[in-house]
């Protein structure tokens, strides 16, 4: 009897333990389970003011740009005039120097490069001053790899690896323009015939005369600066699994392989990227961060490459990863490329949700969804934008098999 009640009593014990331990061990799962909660709450939280702060980032900076290219246009405008101020473009380089009292140019798409100055009106009827000074700019243009204009300076804009007329130019026997070289093209390029003349009012009333002249770029001038970035695109294109052809496509529409490019959006670099939507979308589908991407960023080369490059594997691999086929795929991410994907799927369905979009792509075949595309895209740019994208793309087949 009394070995009975020990081993009830014992018994009892052990179920008291056991129900203590068990409910200590719940407590210190709630407690372990809460503390995760707390923890993925804070997380969150921290992530949500991040991106916050980011976006401040962004849009300080785009205000500071304005500020900066409203007062360099406003340097520009007092010695050329308001009718004459030239800036940078999607397809044209423009640099003037410190004193705003002369500028090089180069017309990315049409092949021509130009140098003018400011002078005096006395010193414009001096034929060789004019013929010195206009030789002296077109052998610095030659060689020049950017980064000396005030608003570059400003901006930190680093020099590019190679002269931005790179392979550009030829001397009259043929041969590249190099450093070695750059006088003696000069002195083969400047020539009275064709040199111009202007006179021109700045703002600040005084009159100027504008002498320039214009030099031819080789003929070949397009495919000769797409070569410059056939390793990078290589490089990316593999990276990130899709065709090298359409990275060169996009960039060629972009920006004729003008490294300095920069649109009114604005837009910079090769691939044409804006550093609050595109570029910082592409920053984090690439590096798994949301970060500040400036325009110095992307004006460097293999930094716009790989976000460009990202960019479009993001349009391919998921926004538009329920089109089932490769070609009306590539077709929707060129479009929205250019004007976004929402804008793509309202061409169809009148609504900018991609998804309710796919029924209507997936019912047509590729050719269809082209020529749908072309018609019915909200804007004439992007209309004709995917047509001349598609078409380049052939261009640069030959790379696509190396």
């Amino acid at each position: 009897m009394k070995q009975s009640i020990t081993i009830m009593f014992l018994f009892g014990l052990f179920s008291f333990v056991a129900d203590a331990q068990s409910k200590t061990e719940t407590d210190e799962l709630e407690k372990f389970k809460k503390e995760q909660e707390q923890g993925v709450k804070n997380d969150e939280d921290a992530f949500q003011q991040y991106t916050v702060e980011v976006t401040k980032q962004f849009d300080d900076y785009n205000a500071e740009q304005e500020r900066l290219l409203k007062e360099y246009t406003g340097q520009i405008e007092k010695k050329w005039g308001t009718k004459n101020v030239l800036t940078s473009s999607k397809k044209e380089y423009v640099s003037y120097d410190s004193k705003y009292s002369s500028r090089s140019s180069v017309d990315f798409e049409a092949g021509t490069a130009k140098v003018e100055i400011l002078m005096t009106e006395v010193e414009a009827k001096n034929p060789k001053l004019i013929e010195q000074k206009l030789k002296e700019q077109v052998a610095q243009l030659a060689v020049a790899k950017g980064g000396t204009d005030p608003l570059e300076k400003k901006n930190e804009v680093q020099p590019e690896k190679k002269p931005i007329l790179n392979d550009q130019l030829q001397t009259i026997d043929g041969k590249p323009v190099t450093e070695r070289t750059a006088n003696q093209f000069s002195d083969q390029t400047v020539r009275p015939a064709q040199i111009t003349q202007e006179v021109i009012t700045g703002k600040d009333g005084i009159k100027r005369v504008v002498v320039g002249i214009q030099l031819p770029l080789v003929p070949n001038h397009v495919k000769k600066r797409a070569a410059d970035f056939r390793d990078e695109v290589k490089k990316e294109s593999e990276k990130f699994g899709i065709d090298i052809t359409l990275v060169f496509a996009i960039m060629h529409t972009e920006s004729y392989f003008n490294p300095k490019a920069k649109s009114s959006v604005p837009a910079f670099g090769l691939m044409q990227l804006v550093p609050k939507s595109g570029g910082r979308d592409a920053y984090f589908f690439a590096h798994k961060k949301d970060t500040l991407v400036t325009g110095e960023y992307l004006y460097i080369p293999e930094n716009n490459i790989e976000l460009g490059t990202a960019y479009l594997t993001k349009l391919l691999t998921i926004e538009f990863r329920g089109v089932r086929d490769p070609r009306s795929k590539i077709y929707c991410a060129i479009s929205a490329y250019n004007t976004g994907p929402g804008n793509v799927a309202k061409a169809f369905t009148g609504k900018r949700n991609v998804t309710q979009a796919l029924p209507q792509i997936n019912a047509m075949s590729s050719d269809q969804v082209f020529e749908y595309l072309k018609k019915n895209l909200p804007f004439d740019e992007t209309r004709t934008y995917v047509a001349k994208v598609s078409e380049r793309m052939g261009i640069y087949d030959e790379w696509s098999k190396e």
